[in-house]
């Protein structure tokens, strides 16, 4: 075969120059080799354009330092990019495979421990937790303790209060998981109960770090372990822990806060609500693994029934109040403009990180996004997007705040 046949046209010059040979060589491509190069070069999916397109202008104007997004279609994950820096000094790019505190990401890992340890008989959604937590960890209350379930407490209707933590910046302080529903939460309070269970939705990590306690009597076992052994380990998730240590953090991106400057690393004992660190390229193994098939089945540890009770909304005992978030077992549901149900959950932290992820189990697709920054709340504006974008909605008016 010649030169020519295969696509180009070699032209060959020899130039003498004070007695040194100079071969020059130019390579001219013909429209057949130019349409072979354009067939084989990687073209973006549809969506990530339009993060290329959005995501240097909202990191600029939010001061956001780093972010790390992965785009999901048909079940397959088809895009992940870094953008901006994971360290402080602006040095580090970030890559899909950059670590990131996710914060309370960590809920619906939660919830798939839980279910997994329902799947082997360890625990019942709708047992009683205060059989496994003798003695009873909280402040007495007029409301019945004994009444709360592991569903209660991973769908925030078990009248647990404490949204969020506070965080340490010594992992030396951190204190036992009772101290921590005592009340040694670094100023935040302690967990109380506030009203009956079953009766009404309020976001509570205190509620799932009662859970978490519940899990480890009940298994005799760290809750990291756990986590390891039925989520991370079956999905190669390597670069994924709830454990949260300063080896896992020296190597993890480094926060920063509203205005942009450096924070230092915060520590969580409260695991179950708090402390997962993870990669976008290793959240979309979990992402997909909680994608169904046409006949209603996953590919993951979890059975497409086990899903399908986690994204089922909380029934609660009195009328739900308007405006009230749709929550199931460790993530938000809401309709999108098509009809179609998406799950997601979002994260944001004291150590001056955001994250959020938003998928369509039925449909497969999905994003996520992680963020050194907690001016990364910003970063909404691109997952409000892909829910336009995949509902077929006008963007304009689904994104306008």
């Amino acid at each position: 075969m010649s030169i020519e046949s295969r696509g180009a046209r070699i032209i060959r010059a020899l130039f003498t120059r004070a007695g040194a040979a100079l071969l020059v060589v130019v390579v001219v491509a013909t429209p057949a080799a130019q349409a072979f190069a354009a067939k084989r070069a990687p073209s973006l999916p549809p969506f990530a354009e339009v993060i290329e397109r959005e995501m240097p202008a909202i990191m600029k104007s939010a001061n956001i330092k780093g972010v790390a997004v992965a785009l999901l279609v048909d079940g397959e994950l088809v895009y992940a990019k870094g953008f901006g820096f994971a360290d402080h000094d602006g040095k580090l790019p970030v890559t899909p495979d950059t670590v990131f505190s996710a914060a309370s990401l960590s809920k619906p890992i939660a919830a798939w421990v839980a279910m997994r340890l329902v799947d082997e008989g360890v625990i019942a959604l709708d047992e009683p937790v205060a059989d496994t937590l003798s003695p009873w960890p909280l402040a007495g209350s007029a409301f019945d303790y004994h009444a709360i379930t592991f569903r209660h407490l991973l769908s925030h209707t078990a009248g647990t209060t404490l949204g969020g933590y506070q965080g340490w910046l010594d992992f030396n302080e951190l204190p036992s998981l009772e101290e921590s529903l005592a009340g040694k939460t670094n100023g935040r309070g302690a967990v109380e109960l506030f009203a009956p269970a079953g009766s009404q939705f309020q976001y509570s990590g205190g509620g799932y770090t009662l859970m978490q306690l519940a899990i480890e009597r009940t298994t005799r076992r760290r809750y990291s372990d756990l986590a390891d052994e039925l989520v991370f380990q079956p999905l190669h998730m390597r670069h994924t822990s709830v454990a949260m240590t300063p080896a896992i953090m020296a190597h993890a991106a480094q926060g920063h806060g509203d205005d942009g400057n450096p924070v230092p690393s915060r520590y969580y004992v409260e695991q179950a609500p708090s402390t997962l660190t993870t990669t976008v390229n290793d959240f979309a193994k979990w992402m997909i693994a909680g994608m169904v098939d046409n006949d209603g089945e996953s590919k993951g540890p979890l059975s497409g029934e086990e899903l399908a009770q986690l994204r089922e909304a909380a029934t609660l005992t009195s009328q739900r109040a308007p405006g009230d978030a749709i929550y199931g077992l460790g993530h938000f549901i809401e309709r999108l403009g098509d009809g179609s149900t998406a799950v997601g959950h979002d994260g944001r932290n004291q150590a001056g990180f955001r994250a959020k992820f938003l998928m369509r189990p039925e449909q497969r697709d999905g994003i996520v996004f992680l963020s050194n920054s907690r001016s990364g709340l910003a970063l909404d504006r691109i997952v409000c997007l892909w829910g336009a974008d995949a509902a077929h909605v006008d963007a304009a008016t689904a994104c306008s705040k």
